[in-house]
């Protein structure tokens, strides 16, 4: 009974996972593709995120993807992780991949987000 309060070990304990829990999360929903395709897309070339189009979670609430992304407040450190949705379920949970701070910004301004790398940088 007592092992449900356990701390897990494995990915829970990567250095990588700790940093990307300090950092800003945003959640964005895209319409559902093949999620294994995506995967593979992602670990050959990051930007291979912007091709996916977003979508509001109320328009398609059956199957869709949730980009998961995490990034620093200066947009200097990025990471994006996604998982696959069905019917409510998870059915899917990508690795962790590590994207440029131009590629962010397209993905964040595809859902209205609108950020100047020049401005933030000066600040």
């Amino acid at each position: 009974m007592f092992g449900l309060f356990r701390k897990r070990s494995g990915e829970d304990s990567s250095p990588l996972k700790k940093r990307i829990d300090e950092l800003k999360c945003r959640k964005i929903n895209y319409v559902d593709t093949d999620f294994d395709e995506l995967c593979r897309d992602m670990e050959k070339d990051p930007k291979s995120v912007i091709k996916l189009r977003p979508v509001n979670y109320y328009a398609i609430k059956n199957k869709y993807i949730m980009g998961m992304l995490y990034s620093s407040e200066d947009l200097r450190e990025n990471y994006i992780r996604f998982l696959h949705f069905e019917s409510e379920r998870q059915t899917g949970k990508s690795g962790i991949y590590a994207i440029d701070d131009e590629t962010a910004v397209k993905v964040l301004a595809k859902v209205g987000v609108m950020i100047d790398l020049k401005k933030l940088r000066e600040e």
